[in-house]
């Protein structure tokens, strides 16, 4: 056994025991013998504590610099209250180390007594505590930094106990009544209030937390006493005891109304976005630059009866779909999307899988991300439904219902296209413009649906002789079009064409209702040589169409650059005659009749006079075919009507002798409108007696009209008390048929009949006649153009009643009328 040291020994080795626990725990003893002492007595372990040299056991002014100035009062006060009081004190304090760094400290210090029981000493210890310091520092930053994230998360951390029941939230929780109750614990999860649709899903959770399984992300929907509700979504695991006890659980929960309403939202709005492509017919794709790859949607695979597994949306793989020069068409419009980034839409054709041909409206837009191009997204909807009704409305606006031939809109958008798309091989197209000849005779005497039967022959006439490669056009009642090739410039083909459709159309035609014969006028136009343009071609046509009507009709004519100017003489000439009829350019003259038994004159003849504003005065037999041809007839025919009766009414209210009043009418009047309401109207304006005014027409209102118009009409007049003339006898179809039917009460012969009456005994046998047939039926004569003497002597001799003509006076104005009138009768008497 080992001996113990002796007594000096073990004095000397306790003491340097002690020293060394006390370095090792950074201890060092202080004393201090007066309370007004400034340094104070260290023992040698202060010197490595503050890493200083402190010679044995010198007094040290380091108790004297702690830091901050705070800690310093404190540890002051303390050591005079020691003093001064008796107490022993424990401070936290820090000291500056020598290079500057601090150190944790506790400074403890005891008071000493003497027999007084003044305080004569105090001693201490200076103890360095700066690694518990820097721990517990840590400890409690790294507890500030997670109360920090917990105080700003939307997430609360929770807790239960054995028994599953929630431990009161230690923290306050904003939101409704549900959160608040679930926040102060009390009660397991399944104990709370919760949603009707959730307990299926709470009983699974509940079996998971009594089977002390950790689970992740459960939500539930919990509602509080006032029915407020707020959705929860947590998370948990258990805890255990290092014995194996269960001691609960612990987890976050976080607050997911306003998520789960905006999910809830986004969801509908996604299930109605889907329904309206649905129902639209829309699907969607993307094409990204990177991969090069498309992708399309579901709704795109529907629409065209593909299969997402067994069909890769390549443009090889699709361009197969795609009907004419679609898919080329398409990709152009992507590039240009891809340089521009502006979006373009277009329509489309593909192949169903089915076969059946689908229209599709396109929509491509560029994607752009953080401002870089990354490829194209659009959409596709199936429009065939809208583009076939459209196409059934196009039928519909450019077909003529009757024939099924184009109408006029087509006729006028295909020419119009020959001129924007010019040929590329220098082709040659002719016009051809087809108006039927005596079609409104057959129209108005068998009958319209005998019209329209007639229509529909011709139109199968021309596709027969014509074939598919022609384009035919019903552009009026009876007026057709036909756009056909033409191998070059020269005239001989469409001519022959025309010629051979003139022929076939000029046959008798077998109908229901009974035959008809018709025949056709063509005008013909080669394009472009008669027409740089569309307007210009139609016209020229029309030109060729107006001078082969001229030339007698049943015939085809080319145009020619000559028809131009003669026709624009004659449109202006019915511009200008019109302008006249508006303006009051117009005049009437007055011929004289002259009753041969008496020598009086018994009435004149209104005759229209209009002199031209650069060319004077106009021949009626230059303007009044134009006036016809035209419509303007029917205006001035009113026009003279009303003005020889208001003349008329002047002369009588001046005190002359009431003489009758012929005026001539045309047929277009009696055709076109309700011509004895006009004439009863002029006579009630002018209080012109009616049996002073004498209408005076032509055969010609008989030829392509139906005669119970004309009959209705003729009495209508006649019943007015008006006299009638058929004017012109002779010179056209005459017929006795119209003499014994209608109410006519004069019979004006034609000059033609009249002339060389003196030198021909052929002609006179006939006038005489014509003289003694009138008489017999109760009519009086008249007979024009005579301007021989012999003449009027042989015409009284026939017992003809008036005579009118050059020989007595010519047509004068209405201010010379009664001159003349008046010396007519001097030279008679």
């Amino acid at each position: 056994m080992r001996q113990p040291y002796p007594r000096e020994a073990r004095g000397w080795h306790q003491e340097w025991s002690l020293r060394r626990a006390m370095g090792m725990g950074r201890i060092a003893y202080w004393e201090s013998f007066s309370a007004a002492a400034t340094d104070f007595w260290m023992s040698p372990e202060f010197a490595s504590l503050y890493d200083r040299q402190t010679p044995g056991f010198a007094p040290s002014a380091a108790m004297r610099q702690p830091d901050p100035a705070e800690s310093r009062a404190v540890l002051f006060a303390h050591y005079v209250a020691c003093w001064t009081e008796g107490r022993p004190f424990a401070v936290e304090t820090r000291f500056f180390n020598s290079d500057g760094s601090l150190l944790d400290c506790v400074v403890q210090g005891e008071p000493e007594f003497d027999p007084n029981g003044q305080v004569q000493r105090v001693f201490g210890v200076v103890r360095d505590v700066t690694p518990q310091a820097s721990a517990l520092r840590r400890l409690a930053e790294s507890e500030q930094r997670f109360a920090d994230f917990v105080s700003t998360a939307s997430d609360w951390c929770w807790e239960s106990g054995p028994d599953h029941r929630l431990l009161p939230y230690p923290k306050s929780v904003d939101g409704n009544a549900a959160l608040q109750t679930v926040a102060s614990g009390g009660k397991a999860r399944w104990e709370l209030s919760f949603a009707p649709e959730d307990q299926a899903a709470m009983a699974l959770h509940r079996g998971d937390m009594e089977a002390r399984r950790p689970f992740r992300d459960f939500v539930y929907t919990s509602i509080g006493e006032d029915g407020s509700r707020i959705c929860i979504r947590t998370s948990g695991k258990p805890i255990f005891a290092d014995d194996g006890a269960f001691l609960g659980y612990r987890g976050t929960a976080s607050d997911i109304t306003q998520l789960e309403a905006a999910r809830a939202l986004l969801d509908e709005r996604t299930r109605a976005l889907e329904e309206a492509h649905r129902l639209g017919r829309i699907g969607t794709w993307t094409h990204r630059l990177d991969s090069g790859r498309t992708v399309w949607s579901p709704e795109l695979y529907q629409l065209l009866g593909l299969e997402p597994d067994a069909f890769e949306p390549t443009y090889e793989g699709t361009k197969a779909y795609f009907l004419g020069d679609d898919a080329d068409r398409l990709l152009r419009i992507q590039a240009r999307v891809l340089r521009s980034g502006n979006t373009e839409s277009t329509d489309i054709r593909i192949r169903h899988s089915d076969g059946a041909p689908r229209d599709l409206a396109i929509i491509c837009k560029a994607e752009i991300v953080s401002g870089k191009l990354v490829g194209l997204i659009g959409t596709a909807q199936d429009v065939t439904d809208r583009k076939e009704a459209e196409r059934r409305l196009e039928l519909l606006a450019y077909t003529d219902p009757l024939t099924g031939l184009a109408n006029r809109a087509l006729f006028k958008r295909k020419l119009a296209g020959l001129f924007e798309t010019p040929s590329a091989d220098d082709g040659h197209t002719a016009l051809l413009l087809i108006d039927l000849d005596r079609f409104k005779e057959v129209n108005d005497t068998l009958g319209h649906s005998t019209g329209d039967s007639l229509l529909v022959h011709v139109a199968g006439v021309l596709r027969h002789e014509l074939g598919p490669q022609a384009f035919i056009a019903r552009i009026g009642g009876d007026e057709f079009a036909v756009l056909t090739d033409s191998p070059s410039a020269s005239a001989e083909a469409p001519v022959a064409l025309a010629d051979r459709l003139i022929a076939k159309l000029s046959v008798p035609v077998e109908l229901a209702e009974g035959e008809a014969c018709i025949g056709a006028t063509i005008g013909i136009a080669i394009l472009p040589e008669h027409g740089a343009t569309a307007e210009k071609a139609s016209r020229n046509a029309d030109l060729a169409l107006y001078m082969a009507k001229e030339a007698g009709r049943g015939r085809a004519q080319l145009f020619e650059p000559v028809y131009a100017e003669a026709v624009d003489q004659k449109l202006d000439l019915g511009r200008r005659l019109r302008h006249a009829v508006e303006s009051g350019g117009l005049q009437t003259h007055y011929q004289p009749q002259i009753d041969l038994k008496t020598g009086r004159v018994s009435g004149f003849e209104a005759l229209l006079r209009w002199s031209h504003p650069q060319r004077g005065p106009i021949a009626p037999s230059e303007f009044i075919p134009i006036a016809e041809s035209t419509g303007l007839i029917v205006d001035l025919g009113h026009w003279v009507l009303r003005d020889a009766c208001r003349q008329m009414r002047s002369w009588l209210d001046a005190g002359l002798p009431p003489r009758t009043i012929s005026v001539n009418v045309s047929p277009a009047q009696i055709w076109n409108g309700d011509f004895e309401k006009v004439v009863s109207t002029v006579l009630a304006e002018t209080g012109l007696p009616p049996e002073l005014l004498c209408l005076e027409l032509t055969e010609s209102l008989f030829v392509d009209h139906t005669k119970q118009k004309v009959s209705t009409t003729l009495a209508a007049l006649s019943k007015l008390g008006i006299r009638l003339a058929l004017d012109d006898f002779g010179s056209g179809y005459s017929s006795l048929g119209y003499l014994t039917r209608l109410p006519f009460n004069c019979l004006k012969i034609d000059r033609s009949f009249v002339s060389g009456i003196a030198t021909v005994p052929e002609k006179r046998k006939l006038l005489g006649g014509i003289i003694a047939l009138a008489h017999g039926l109760g009519m009086s004569v008249v007979a024009e153009g005579a301007e021989l003497a012999e003449e009027v002597e042989l015409l009284g001799a026939f017992d003809c009643d008036c005579v009118q003509g050059y020989v007595f006076a010519r047509p004068v104005a209405a201010g010379e009328a009664v001159v003349v009138a008046a010396g007519i009768e001097r030279a008679g008497g």
